[in-house]
């Protein structure tokens, strides 16, 4: 087999690393809100951040005088506090949407041309990177992931048929597993009625 040909690098050269949205306390909810925000319940892992109404997000006055990068297509969004740092990518979401400050904000730098957003974010998600996140918040009351940490991560560039081919592998894999996950609890619901159904027989034969 033909060795093939990768670029290595790390994060922090590949793309922008900036914390989310530096809201304090309480996040200010408000139906008329002047900008949407994403939380972690928004997220779901092997699937792209898709809301382009908004409707499943929560609207926020944003406060201070800090003008908000806010989110775009293309861009990930890295969950850095808790036991779980795994990243999502951004698809549509309105013009107006900013992150908590429990997420960094990744956009790929022009001179990661030859980096798909799709990859990386596949890439973020790998065992291998999930090692070295374990790593760094090794020992740590409340683990979290350092500015630093998150961009010496070191990434893997592999051609972009390399690249597009492994994201449509875990695009299948992922969809695989959502199916089977429905037909195991199509079949618990079967088996809850049916057990259901014989503990509360009427008949009082005995047998």
């Amino acid at each position: 087999m033909k060795p093939i040909k990768v670029e290595r690098s790390t994060l922090q050269h590949l793309a922008s690393i900036q914390p989310g949205y530096p809201f304090r306390g309480k996040l200010p909810l408000d139906d008329r809100g002047d900008a949407f925000v994403v939380q972690y319940r928004h997220m779901t892992l092997g699937e792209c951040l898709n809301d382009k109404s908004g409707s499943a997000l929560d609207r926020v006055v944003l406060p201070g005088l800090k003008h908000p990068e806010y989110l775009r297509s293309g861009d990930i969004l890295f969950m850095a506090k808790g036991p779980r740092n795994y990243a999502t990518l951004v698809g549509e979401v309105p013009s107006n949407t900013v992150c908590t400050p429990n997420f960094y904000h990744l956009r790929l730098a022009p001179r990661a041309h030859g980096l798909t957003p799709e990859f990386l974010v596949w890439q973020l998600n790998h065992v291998n990177a999930q090692r070295y996140f374990a790593r760094c918040s090794q020992g740590t009351s409340a683990p979290s992931i350092t500015k630093a940490q998150l961009g010496g991560l070191p990434i893997v560039i592999p051609p972009i048929e390399k690249q597009e081919q492994m994201v449509r592998l875990a695009n299948a894999a992922t969809q695989e597993q959502r199916l089977l996950h429905r037909l195991i609890e199509n079949r618990q619901r079967m088996i809850d009625v049916v057990g259901h159904e014989l503990l509360n027989s009427n008949s009082t034969t005995g047998k």
